[in-house]
């Protein structure tokens, strides 16, 4: 009986403190709160909160100013966003001066006295494109993610301490602070990243709003109907520059040079080589009324930037004189075509020119590249551009009716000849930086050093199959100048962090406030990209105005050199429109439809459960993502990878793939497979998956049939084919119903025709 109390008196002092141990680490966890890193109960004071000089901690949210909410309410503004990160800078202009006085000031005065308390900030302030912006722990910002990603390491730390083997190492009180400890130093890091890339992104945007665009009517008349909104905010006290800021002698300043240097450190400030077809070579952009006679080349969709353009911009800053990229802008011209190449792509290229033709193309096409095209490329891209097309294939004779009277001029070279330039970006960049721009951020060269106005940049592996000038009449095109396209659905997401970092690197209400850079609404924010979506933009097709969308295009490479956003996205893809979103630019449009799979429909006999009935889904298999047209919501208009069936034909083991026999079962030998998947692709139907979000993503189901809209089949087409599903789930053992319905498209004989054609001239058929 005494050994029976010994041992509950024991156990009972043991159950004591543990619970008093789990109280005290709960409390000790609590009190730190470090739920997630962005967590505005976060007590860990912001690096940005603190400033150089004294090392004052001040605290400016300028979503809680009262006089920024009341000016944004009479703007009906409201800020939908998670985050709102603005400039270090605005910290030191608003300590030294009431935000009412600024309001005084015109809006060139604004510019000047922001970039005034830059210099104050940093003599030797400039954009560095090798700045180091490390991303680290992207997929564990919450702490419990974090507690778990870095346990074993710090147990290592801890046995090393205390001698101990890391296997003996228990979660106690010491364990659990060093965890605590190295999230916040995580938080700290990350917190001073992304302070970084605010700060730069918004000394970029201001710069270009007050030194690049500050030339035309519409933005002029904005800039002064903003300053004329906030004046019954404005201090009845003038505005008076404090004894530092005089100290800058903005007077001294011989050109824009010596600040646009500084702001674009990566560019020379020369105008890249412009080489036409014939050999002839241009220092500056090209006057395309010299070059080519098509009206439609020189109708500008868009005027709302269109008035007084190339006046002086007033600043001591620029000695009243012009930027480089201001010049640039101004002499863009006209609408075109624009690829970016190598020599691996020539192959695709020529391909793609001569399908141009065929569909009657006469708008110009600049090939941007970076020093990497040889002389043998070139001329094989002229020889497809100029010599005679008159070898029709044979399905052209079906289709022939829907082409005009002039389509076909044997006497003058066939099909319709193309207007080529070769565009060497190379010494557009500075010496230091040219290797920022290889592998996908070559496009990036094409979507700015263009000589256009407007633009499509295209993929060499680019299928259209409507004319250029379908593209350059989308109602939506017109109306806000740039057109994007949706990516698959597929089951790839990312966290919902990434989504809060472009968001924070958005414009701030300050910017808004100060200088009219519009704040991102939830026409962007509510983006499934935002929810979680791994993949959001096709890239291979873009459409941009860019005397609507200059700035957009600047902020969109200069997002590429923080691996913090580079990070978070595959390729190029959503670089541009988040690019636009990082310049507060939401006058874009995405096509209606995300991704289709394009091609014949599986036939429903060679998909039959395990009962040998029927499925209710049905499937296409296609190496193809596909575009539907979002104004009449049915017509293809073009598709990326190429014509062939398989773009990978030339690499497939064909003895291989025909012996598994699970799709394209009416291939019996290698022989048979080799041609179809080097043949244009049949193209007749094509599915849109069902997608709601991603909690919705997987229907798991009782009755056989797709769990998911998108699954990649590794077996063929050297592990690039893609199924899709017009719809997903069904009965569930639980006696539910998940089913989901996407959408299926059957394409009329005339463009199935038509489609053949161009396969054939691309392919080569005669």
């Amino acid at each position: 009986m005494i050994k029976m109390n010994k041992k509950i008196a024991i156990y009972s002092v043991l159950g004591i403190w543990l619970i008093l141990v789990n109280l005290w680490l709960f409390n000790y966890k609590s009190s730190v709160k470090v739920t997630s890193i962005y967590d505005d109960e976060n007590p860990i004071p912001k690096p940005s909160q603190k400033l150089n000089d004294d090392g004052k901690t001040i605290n400016l949210d300028f979503r809680n100013n009262e006089l920024v909410r009341s000016i944004l309410k009479k703007l009906s503004i409201k800020d939908e966003r998670k985050l709102d990160g603005h400039s270090v800078i605005y910290d030191k202009l608003l300590k030294n001066h009431e935000l009412s006085t600024i309001l005084n000031l015109d809006f060139n005065e604004r510019c000047d006295l922001f970039f005034k308390n830059l210099y104050l900030h940093n003599t030797n302030w400039f954009l560095d494109p090798n700045e180091d912006f490390p991303l680290d722990h992207r997929h564990q910002f919450d702490f419990e993610s974090f507690r778990k990603s870095v346990t074993n390491e710090v147990k290592e730390k801890y046995a090393e301490k205390h001698g101990l083997d890391k296997n003996d190492v228990k979660i106690n009180a010491e364990v659990e602070k060093m965890i605590t400890d190295a999230y916040e130093a995580f938080w700290y890091k990350t917190m001073d990243v992304e302070q970084r890339v605010i700060d730069s992104l918004s000394t970029l945007r201001i710069f270009n709003k007050c030194y690049v665009t500050n030339d035309n009517t519409y933005q002029i008349n904005k800039n002064k109907k903003l300053v004329r909104s906030e004046q019954s905010f404005a201090s009845k006290h003038d505005f008076n520059l404090t004894p530092d800021e005089r100290l800058i002698n903005t007077k001294s300043f011989n050109s824009c040079n010596e600040i646009e240097s500084r702001v674009y450190k990566w560019l020379s400030f020369a105008y890249p080589v412009f080489e036409r077809w014939t050999g002839d070579q241009l220092s500056s952009p090209p006057d395309m009324k010299k070059y080519v006679d098509y009206p439609e080349v020189f109708k500008t969709t868009n005027n709302k930037f269109k008035g007084t353009i190339g006046k002086p911009i007033k600043s001591e800053f620029t000695n009243n004189k012009p930027c480089f990229l201001n010049e640039f802008k101004n002499r863009m011209n006209g609408k075109g075509l624009v690829l970016s190449i190598s020599d691996k792509h020539v192959d695709d290229t020529v391909k793609l020119i001569q399908l141009l033709r065929a569909l009657n193309n006469h708008y110009p096409i600049q090939i941007v590249y970076y020093d990497s095209l040889s002389s043998e490329s070139k001329r094989r891209i002229v020889n497809a551009a100029r010599n005679k097309m008159v070898d029709l294939p044979q399905s052209f004779l079906k289709v022939k009716h829907h082409f005009p009277k002039d389509y076909f001029n044997e006497k003058d070279g066939g099909l319709p000849k193309q207007e080529v330039w070769f565009v060497n970006a190379y010494n557009a960049i500075h010496i230091n930086y040219r290797d920022k721009f290889r592998k996908f951020a070559s496009k990036f060269l094409a979507a700015l050093f263009n000589s256009f106005e407007e633009y499509m940049l295209i993929d060499a592996d680019t299928v259209l199959v409507q004319n250029p000038e379908f593209f350059f009449k989308l109602k939506n095109y017109v109306a806000k100048g740039a057109y994007f396209y949706k990516d698959r659905t597929a089951a790839e997401f990312r966290p919902t962090s990434d989504g809060i970092f472009f968001q924070k690197i958005s414009p701030s209400v300050i910017d808004k406030v100060m200088f009219d850079i519009p704040i991102i609404t939830s026409y962007t924010t509510n983006r499934e990209f935002f929810d979680g979506m791994g993949h959001y933009m096709e890239s291979g097709l873009v459409l941009i105005n860019r005397h609507l969308h200059f700035n957009s295009v600047l902020a969109m490479v200069q997002l590429n050199f923080y691996n913090p956003a580079t990070s978070r996205v595959y390729g190029d893809k959503e670089i541009f429109w988040l690019g636009f979103a990082a310049n507060g630019d939401e006058d874009y449009h995405f096509n209606k439809f995300f991704v289709a799979a394009i091609g014949t429909q599986t036939p429903q006999t060679d998909r039959l459960t395990s009962e040998g009935k029927l499925k209710i889904s049905r499937e296409i298999c296609s190496a193809h993502p596909g575009h539907i047209n979002g104004e009449d919501g049915k017509s293809l208009i073009w598709f990326n990878s190429g014509y062939k069936f398989c773009g990978q034909s030339e690499r497939v083991d064909y003895e291989s793939e025909v012996q598994r026999q699970d799709r394209l079962k009416f291939l019996k030998n290698a022989k048979d497979m080799r041609k179809y998947y080097e043949s244009p692709i049949p193209l007749k139907h094509a599915i849109i998956p069902p997608f709601k979000s991603k909690t919705e993503t997987l229907c798991d189901n009782a009755i056989e049939e797709p769990k998911e809209g998108w699954k990649m089949d590794r077996d063929y087409c050297r592990s690039y084919l893609w199924c899709a599903y017009s719809s997903i789930g069904g009965l569930t053992k639980d006696g539910g119903d998940n089913t989901q319905v996407g959408q299926f498209f059957e394409f009329d004989d005339e463009s199935v025709d038509l489609f053949q054609y161009y396969g054939d001239v691309w392919v080569g058929n005669e």
